[in-house]
């Protein structure tokens, strides 16, 4: 069970590391034959995954075993951002309220951020964006709030969707975004609560986008 529980695991990171690198595109449907055919597995871990996927919201369930990449328009993206930034802000509200800001959580965090760069100078962007979006659960988790961690994955999962697949890897400003992480981090550490919210609404709501020229992208 445990080795089932396992490669449940790895067939869904692996469709995660696809959706960000654009291996997809919005609206695809997909059959779990194929994923099991892709990954080299039996159908049994591929329903397993697929169910978290869709529990997530990375994909959306469809008739005749067959699933969809969902499909996002500008203001849902819009709408999405703007659900991610009312759970984090709430998230910077409680770890100060809780005397977090000055303990360990800085320093998990620093980490985090640091790696995101080494992987960004080394050239590999997926684990830049591995580490992103560890970044931000991270955050999450530190309220120690279960049902907000569990809906906070569900709006990521949109959110990954909707940033990979719009706009392509290529051609981002990703040095921005890992500088805002350190930035966040060292205003944390300084436990400068509105100017840590300040950096994650420039973060979320930042760098370019095919929308409206001002960026409603970042991870």
């Amino acid at each position: 069970m445990k080795v089932k529980s396992n490669l449940d695991a790895i067939i869904y990171e692996h469709i995660v590391d696809s959706l960000i690198l654009g291996e997809y595109s919005m609206g695809q449907t997909i059959l779990l034959d194929e994923f099991a055919e892709k990954y080299e597995v039996s159908r049994t871990p591929v329903t397993q995954a697929v169910k978290l996927l869709v529990s997530d919201g990375l994909l959306e369930a469809m008739s005749n075993g067959r699933v969809r990449v969902p499909v996002f328009d500008k203001e849902q993206m819009r709408k999405i951002c703007e659900v991610r930034l009312l759970m984090e802000n709430y998230a910077v509200e409680k770890i100060f309220e809780m005397g977090k800001a000055g303990d360990g959580l800085c320093q998990t965090l620093q980490t985090i951020a640091d790696q995101g760069i080494q992987a960004l100078h080394g050239g590999d962007k997926l684990k830049f964006n591995r580490r992103d979006l560890e970044f931000h659960n991270t955050l999450i988790g530190a309220c120690g709030n279960e049902y907000l961690s569990s809906e906070y994955k569900r709006i990521q999962g949109k959110f990954i969707v909707a940033n990979y697949l719009i706009e392509p890897l290529e051609g981002r400003n990703f040095e921005k975004a890992a500088q805002s992480h350190l930035h966040f981090t060292e205003l944390m550490a300084q436990e400068k609560k509105e100017e840590c919210q300040k950096v994650l609404r420039e973060h979320i709501f930042s760098f370019s986008t095919p929308f409206d020229g001002k960026g409603i992208s970042g991870t």
